[in-house]
């Protein structure tokens, strides 16, 4: 089966240079790295015979696209142009032959484009340089046609191209390749699992089983509701409560799964009301549905045995019922909002004694640091006193020893003195 991929591009360059001015990534099947290529409302170069040159340039072919792109309302979009891949697998092409099957590929992608896109600016690059080596086709498509309109975004949905491509390929692929396509969408067998399978699909049976069971065991909406609710099936309202949408939780083999699904959901188009797509559980599934049922046989019930006269009200009755009414709701009402409000001051209360304790934290510890610091400069302090002190001590005696050294030094001389003047004893 070919698989298809798009992809929205900011660069309309650098997705044509890609394609064209680039060496070939893998060069298993083929050095070459364009088969074929072709284009719709575009310039292409072409050999001096007249064909197609299969050597391309990608600014030139960007030029082109730019210049259309101009012309459009806003010429600064970010989306300039998309990409679609479309990968033949081995049975549809096998490579055998590249340049008879390029051609062939070329063929069918240009005759997809002429059919679907034949409004737009579009270019096709036949390769075979991928990885696996199939055989595979660049649609570049330029998000504005020649004329400056812009093309619709939902013309590029991968589920839309996928459907035009597997019809166009039903009628068409074996005219050109003489081989019939087997559309893998049409298959309808059945998967052997299929029993034990939990998937939003069996999940979808089974809920239409219990609710075709539910139906026929209570005998008004509300009932219905709450007996689904007591199966673990929740029914919520969209569109002003008059569609349905059912949830619940299914087991997997990943653990839990909430799943949900629609009543019935039609999409029309507005201009010709035709029915587009049509999704949900089906009609027998909505809150119309379900209503018309329980009023036929509220009809047949009272076909067979006549319904008790209801007691009758007066019309005061009925407003003080509706008043009283009114005013639980009412009074409910209050007292929601006053415990949502005790709540929020409780809540509110604990958030402060939080913030209070953090700062008393903070506090302590910068209370902390800072006697830590003071105790540190103390002891530094102490330290170069200390100092300071036991260097006074060893100057003092050192000028002490100096004074004794004079000291002695003065008494020598005075000694010396005194021998010289005695003279000699006679």
């Amino acid at each position: 089966m070919a698989t298809l991929m798009s992809n929205a591009c900011r660069s309309s360059y650098g997705r044509l240079t890609y394609v064209f001015n680039q060496s070939a990534h893998n060069t298993t099947k083929t050095s070459h790295r364009v088969l074929a290529s072709s284009g719709i409302n575009i310039k292409m170069l072409h050999n001096p015979d007249g064909t197609l040159s299969l050597v391309q340039s990608g600014a030139y072919l960007e030029k082109q696209f730019h210049n259309s792109l101009k012309r459009a309302f806003n010429p600064k979009r970010k989306i300039q142009c998309q990409s679609i891949i479309i990968s033949f697998s081995n049975n549809e092409f096998d490579t055998t032959n590249l340049s008879e099957q390029a051609s062939q590929a070329l063929q069918l992608v240009q005759g997809y484009a002429n059919e679907f896109f034949d409004d737009a600016q579009s270019v096709s690059v036949v390769q075979a340089d991928g990885n696996g080596g199939r055989l595979h086709v660049h649609l570049l498509i330029n998000a504005v046609n020649p004329s400056g309109r812009t093309i619709a975004t939902n013309r590029f949905s991968v589920y839309k191209m996928r459907r035009n491509l597997n019809d166009y390929l039903n009628h068409n692929f074996e005219r050109v390749t003489g081989r019939k396509w087997e559309n893998p969408f049409e298959k309808t067998e059945n998967r052997k699992d299929l029993d034990n399978l939990s998937s939003r699909s069996i999940w979808q049976e089974q809920l239409k089983k219990t609710i075709a069971l539910v139906k026929t065991e209570v005998d008004n909406v509300k009932d219905f509701l709450n007996k689904l609710s007591q199966l673990g099936i929740t029914v919520t309202e969209r569109q002003q409560g008059k569609s349905w949408t059912y949830h619940s939780t299914i087991k997997t083999a990943k653990g839990t799964k909430k799943v949900s699904a629609r009543d019935f959901y039609q999409r029309i188009d507005k201009n010709t009301g035709q029915v587009l797509t049509t999704r949900g559980l089906g009609q027998a599934y909505t809150k119309q549905s379900l209503e018309a049922y329980y009023q036929r046989m509220l009809s047949k019930q009272k076909e067979i045995l006549p319904l008790e006269t209801p007691p009758h009200h007066t019309r005061k009755e009925v407003d003080n019922n509706v008043r009283n009414k009114e005013e639980r709701e009412q009074l409910a009402k209050i007292k929601t909002r006053a415990a949502e409000a005790r709540a929020q001051i409780t809540r509110q209360r604990e958030i402060n004694q939080l913030n209070l304790r953090q700062l008393a934290a903070a506090k302590a510890e910068e209370q902390r640091q800072q006697q830590q610091a003071e105790r540190k400069a103390g002891q530094a302090h102490r330290q170069q006193s200390h100092g300071k002190h036991a260097q006074s001590i060893i100057d003092q005696e050192r000028l002490r020893k100096r004074a004794e050294q004079r000291l002695r030094a003065k008494q020598q001389n005075a000694k010396s003195s005194r021998s010289k003047d005695a003279g000699p004893d006679l």
